[in-house]
């Protein structure tokens, strides 16, 4: 994890650029995705605008940042606690029509204040998936809050990281275009699990392994639980216009009974005992010439996910590292889809794929 420390970080903002529109931004969560952004908007040389990055935290600690540094003030920012709800007062005080915040932080407390942000005029860039997946009311007022363009909202990363799955999503239907049925992969960490587990690898092993990497989340019951997935399905299927919940969604766990409450240590110790289960799983599989997969199917207003034994040589039999593989079928592309596959995991990708939401926004609002 690239988490940054508020206290020593060293953070470089930018002089004002004399004939660039300046873009503010304040990142919520600096851990593997924040923390990188924080990289990659360090290094942008953006030819149409110059981003500052107005201040970050993480759940214990906020830092602002002046909006240019010289040698006095450089690093001058100073850690205080963070609290949301006064973090959201002092960015609505400072009446800015060019302001993004960026959650990065997965917190249902972070996800709550976004209401009160686009009301206020305040942009946001998200991949976390919460506020998308509360209830569906909650879903509606975020949506008619940005009708009339006061405020941008984008969670493109949400989604398949760097891939253009909501784009494409939405331009089908702005276009009179109407989505019928969406299948296939969208968690990058499955993927990497099913392909370690046909190399031999055991299974808590390769959980192990995923955790490591950064491929899971911190806890990785999170995705073994297709908890992950289903969030990312009902995404899917509000932004595609209907209307579902949570508890309508039918979700296959890989997390064995008696495990889910355990602490990770724990947890890690008790999965080995599962390790042949899955090896002889995965084994019967491969004699017939099939793969792994864990899919998610959304058709006629119905959500089902879970793992599947897909043909060795078929497109999601044959995915990759983290990849992900998204199959549209709309009115238009009703017996061949539109097909988005990449790598759907990993913090460079989605936080490149956050940065294009805040430029996007940027190029929107500068029109």
């Amino acid at each position: 994890m690239s988490n940054v420390d508020l206290k020593t970080q060293p953070i470089v903002c930018k002089p004002k650029h004399p004939s660039k529109p300046t873009i503010h931004v304040f990142i919520a969560g600096v851990g593997a995705v924040g923390g990188t952004l924080i990289q990659q908007i360090e290094a942008l040389e953006h030819p149409q605008i110059h981003i500052h990055l107005l201040g970050f935290c993480n759940s214990k600690e906020v830092s602002w940042l002046p909006e240019s540094l010289d040698i006095e003030s450089e690093l001058s920012s100073i850690a205080s606690p963070t609290n949301w709800e006064h973090i959201v007062d002092v960015l609505i005080s400072k009446q800015l029509n060019n302001l993004v915040f960026v959650d990065a932080t997965g917190s249902e407390v972070v996800a709550k204040q976004y209401a009160k942000l686009l009301e206020q005029g305040i942009h946001i860039a998200t991949p976390s998936k919460r506020a998308n997946t509360f209830d569906q009311a909650y879903f509606e007022t975020l949506f008619s809050l940005i009708k009339d363009k006061v405020a941008h909202y984008k969670y493109e990363t949400a989604v398949g990281a760097g891939l253009p799955v909501i784009n494409t999503i939405t331009d089908l239907i702005e276009s009179g275009d109407r989505v019928r049925k969406i299948s296939g992969v969208v968690s990058g960490t499955m993927t990497y699990i099913f392909n370690q587990l046909q190399q031999g690898v055991p299974f808590s092993q390769v959980v192990y392994n995923a955790k490591s990497e950064g491929y899971s989340e911190p806890d990785p019951r999170d995705d073994l639980s297709g908890e992950d997935v289903a969030r990312k399905f009902l995404i899917l299927a509000r932004t595609c216009g209907y209307q579902l919940e949570r508890k309508d969604i039918a979700v296959e766990t890989l997390v064995p009974k008696g495990l889910d409450q355990l602490d990770l240590n724990d947890f890690f110790k008790e999965l080995k005992q599962f390790d042949t289960h899955w090896k002889n799983r995965n084994a019967k599989a491969l004699v017939n010439n099939k793969r792994l997969r864990y899919t998610g199917v959304f058709e006629e207003g119905k959500i089902h996910v879970g793992i599947e034994e897909v043909q060795a040589d078929s497109p999601i039999g044959g995915l990759k590292g983290t990849d992900n593989l998204i199959q549209i079928f709309t009115q238009r592309y009703a017996h061949s889809p539109i097909v988005i596959q990449g790598p759907g995991a990993g913090k460079e990708v989605t936080a490149a794929g956050v940065l294009s939401n805040i430029i996007e926004i940027a190029l929107q609002i500068l029109k």
